[in-house]
């Protein structure tokens, strides 16, 4: 992970690149175009795709599409995440590993990342009433979501030098993970919000192994997915 010295200067070093994420099953196209930084006072007001930026959210980017309609949506198809190659290498910058030390994220650490967001979302979005579908209606609201960057506090724990003699590694929390997602409607296939967020790690010092990180990685996601809850919750009561 990133331990930078400020929640501030952390921000404003990672920028998003540009994202082109295309569903092959009904080539929903998501405009993720995005090239502002997670750091609040360089983000545009306007996205050059229309959308506008949603002031006081819990996660720090959230643009809408001006005019749309969320009450109307009843069902979610929640798509798998990404978690793109380059971002697999999740060493921190300047970071030099020993001996057999990796950083980079194995096939099984891509699909526990897969399977804490699918969990998250599921339970958060299932509390606020909706169901989820695999086929989009007029009724459905996509959800495709992307990882954008992961930095680990300290090396994969099974090819850590003191794995196999029981040593342990201490850390100031198991890393940082950026996340960006794009919301389509099902009825027209079209953008109508964007969002990215950033988890930074704690300022707790604690043991660092593969339980106490996919704790914090399950509670990333937990608190992203109650944000997206609250989030759509609210502008649906707002518009009825």
């Amino acid at each position: 992970m990133v331990l930078c010295t400020s929640m501030r200067r952390c921000l404003t070093m990672m920028t998003l690149p540009p994202l082109r994420l295309i569903s092959s099953a009904t080539a929903f196209v998501l405009g993720m175009h995005i090239s502002f930084s997670l750091a609040g006072d360089a983000a545009p007001e306007q996205r050059p795709n229309g959308l506008v930026r949603i002031p006081n959210s819990r996660a720090q980017l959230v643009y809408i599409r001006p005019g749309t309609d969320l009450s109307k949506y009843r069902t979610i198809e929640l798509r798998s995440l990404h978690v793109p190659e380059k971002v697999r290498d999740a060493a921190p910058s300047g970071t030099r590993s020993r001996g057999f030390e990796s950083y980079v994220l194995r096939d099984q650490d891509v699909a526990a990342l897969q399977e804490a967001y699918d969990k998250a979302m599921r339970e958060q979005l299932s509390r606020a009433g909706y169901t989820f579908v695999t086929t989009p209606g007029p009724d459905t609201l996509i959800v495709e979501a992307q990882i954008i960057d992961i930095k680990l506090a300290a090396p994969i724990e099974s090819t850590r030098r003191s794995y196999s003699g029981g040593g342990f590694v201490v850390s100031r929390g198991g890393g940082s993970m950026a996340i960006a997602a794009a919301f389509g409607d099902g009825a027209t296939n079209q953008v109508i919000a964007e969002a990215a967020d950033r988890s930074l790690p704690g300022n707790v010092w604690g043991v660092n192994n593969s339980v106490t990180n996919r704790a914090e990685v399950r509670r990333a996601f937990t608190r992203w997915a109650s944000a997206l809850r609250e989030g759509l919750s609210r502008r649906r009561v707002s518009v009825n």
